[in-house]
């Protein structure tokens, strides 16, 4: 199973970086729309939204967001289902940077989780603690897609 679901991440994900809005930030000022080259950017619900199928990763867009909503992700197409809120399943600390850490969350009390790259190696094995957590250093962890594994759940940290 381990290794399909990493054959099929290395083929089928279209993998390239765009921007996405934050909705807790965005004032729905509309600056950024006249600034998309591609027109990926629209205005759904009060705040801006970037279209990822649209956006070429240009980057734009930032300069024109006075609330720093807006940030740079690396899109792998790959659509997660929404969840209730009651329902486990693995979160990660905001905006992972390289060179910093971050927290896994959502995972059963002392379960193993592993990160493995691009290439299929395993670059971190680690358990998660009394509460699901596990923090990871990522201090030598270049950019990039990787898929995190638990004993139930499987997920794709961007490291940017």
């Amino acid at each position: 199973m381990f290794k399909i679901l990493t054959i099929l991440f290395l083929i089928l994900a279209p993998l390239k970086w765009v921007y996405v809005v934050d909705p807790e930030l965005c004032n729905g000022c509309g600056n950024c729309l006249s600034h998309c080259p591609r027109g990926a950017i629209s205005m759904a619900g009060g705040n801006a939204w970037i279209d990822p199928e649209i956006c070429n990763g240009c980057g734009n867009c930032v300069y024109y967001c006075p609330q720093g909503a807006i940030y740079k992700d690396w899109y792998t197409g790959i659509e997660e289902e929404e969840t209730p809120a009651c329902t486990r399943g693995l979160s990660f600390s905001r905006n992972p940077a390289a060179g910093g850490s971050v927290t896994v969350g959502g995972v059963s009390s002392y379960s193993e989780v592993r990160v493995i790259d691009r290439a299929g190696r395993v670059i971190f094995l680690g358990n998660a603690d009394e509460q699901g957590f596990l923090p990871l250093n990522i201090s030598d962890v270049p950019e990039g897609s990787y898929l995190v594994f638990s004993d139930e759940e499987v997920s794709v940290l961007t490291v940017i």
